[in-house]
């Protein structure tokens, strides 16, 4: 089930507001929810909020919104979830002349001290029950720009856990935040998937048809069907620590034996082949690679029918080299799952198609936020994405501003000198400036 449209009368800087989350006319997907959303704006504009009340609308809980009217499309049909005076009803969109429908509840909704006893009448007319048993066997996830500790410093050696936390820890639980403050459940989790592979592979063996099978063949049998978490994480988190001259040493991890026993492994240089203190990392990748590992070890040997994804921020404190490509990552190690992004980034955003771009900006005189499409290529250069979707009119800083305006005084002058020597100091000076910032020199 994915999120179509959201209106929001009267929440903060959310007044009027209609988001739109469909691929537009002319597209092959017209009508249907985007497979995956970048969200870009300035400060103030209600990115993060935004983020929240998505999180909350699908998972059908209250977004603390005071009206809204969500549209949903389930696989198979579209409707929509309207609350109201803390009315809270499904609405089929079956319903003939949709569009007449849809405009008369969003001006209901607008309408002041419309009584509550009247809008309930009129949504019994519509209305098709409170089934909100559409969410099972989903994974939600969302991960926050920042959490209330950062964790990752006071790591010395690698996280605190041990098997018996692993044991005792991985339910059925579909709900999660990846922060820093969850790294000590992300690597409980990897002992689980160890300890669950070790207890597979010895339920293996037992099988009647493999008695006769040498260790071998159990092995090459096994490992057929039934990956190693630390392998696999390793071929992930050595995408973006490749580029730092790093590498996950998967092969030496010490896997965990006794219940008080916690795992063992390490990031190493690749040059020197020295151990690296998980708090001795960047920032950045630190950050980075506990937040994909979780995410994927959530996704690891499950079969997930839809997942929901949230990141903020995904760019936080990475290298620009290391953004390229970035959403290839989540896409590649979540299955089935709708992704919602939140960034500052050209370099994200330009990894999005532009119908997949929402735009928030305030409106004229800075009350309301709205929301627009996304204008440049996916792909596209991202100072070209910042000057058009992130609507920054200047990509240069003031010195910068200074050179080009003396660029282009330069120009004129060089075209009206007659003195031979005045004009070849002012082309030397127009080729000096052109050549350091890249200006098209004619």
């Amino acid at each position: 089930m994915r999120l179509c449209e959201l209106y929001i009368v009267d929440y903060k800087q959310f007044q009027d507001f209609h988001l739109d989350l469909t691929y537009p006319k002319g597209h092959s997907k017209a009508g249907f929810p985007l497979d995956k959303v970048c969200f870009i704006g300035a400060n103030g504009t209600g990115k993060t909020m935004l983020l929240r009340m998505i999180d909350g609308l699908l998972k059908f809980q209250s977004p603390k919104l005071k009206h809204f009217i969500a549209k949903y499309y389930d696989g198979k049909n579209f409707f929509y979830l309207i609350d109201f005076y803390g009315i809270r009803r499904l609405v089929n969109t079956d319903i003939d002349d949709e569009k007449n429908w849809r405009k008369e509840f969003i001006e209901l909704v607008r309408t002041p001290k419309l009584e509550k006893r009247n809008f309930t009448d009129i949504l019994d007319d519509y209305t098709f029950g409170e089934s909100f048993d559409l969410m099972d066997s989903v994974l939600f996830i969302y991960s926050p720009s920042e959490s209330q500790e950062n964790k990752l410093m006071n790591i010395t050696d690698v996280p605190e856990s041990n098997v018996n936390k692993a044991l005792q820890f991985f339910g059925e639980s579909m709900y999660h935040t990846i922060s820093n403050d969850s790294i000590e459940d992300f690597w409980t989790l990897l002992i689980y998937h160890i300890k669950k592979r070790e207890e597979a592979y010895s339920n293996f063996q037992n099988l009647s048809e493999n008695q006769d099978k040498t260790i071998k063949e159990l092995k090459k049998l096994f490992n057929k069907e039934n990956p190693e978490i630390l392998k696999s994480l390793s071929e992930i988190w050595n995408k973006i620590l490749g580029k730092a001259g790093l590498y996950f040493d998967y092969e030496a991890a010490k896997n965990p034996i006794q219940l008080t026993d916690n795992l063992k492994a390490y990031i190493k240089h690749k040059r020197t082949g020295e151990t690296i203190p998980y708090n001795a990392l960047s920032t950045g990748i630190r950050n980075f690679i506990f937040k994909v590992g979780h995410i994927y070890s959530l996704y690891f040997n499950r079969s997930i029918a839809k997942g929901y994804l949230l990141i903020d921020e995904p760019e936080n404190s990475l290298f620009p080299d290391f953004l390229y490509g970035l959403l290839d990552i989540y896409t590649e190690i979540t299955e089935n799952t709708h992704i919602f992004m939140a960034t500052h980034s050209p370099i994200i955003a330009a990894q999005f198609e532009p119908e997949e771009r929402v735009i928030l900006k305030f409106d004229e005189e800075g009350f309301g936020v709205k929301a627009y499409r996304g204008v440049m290529p996916v792909g596209d250069d991202p100072n070209d994405i910042l000057i058009k979707d992130f609507g920054i009119q200047n990509i240069l800083g003031k010195k910068g501003i200074e050179k080009w305006e003396r660029f282009i005084e330069l120009k004129i002058l060089i075209r009206q000198a007659e003195d031979k020597t005045q004009k070849s100091e002012l082309l030397e000076e127009y080729m000096e400036i052109g050549n350091a910032y890249n200006f098209p020199v004619q």
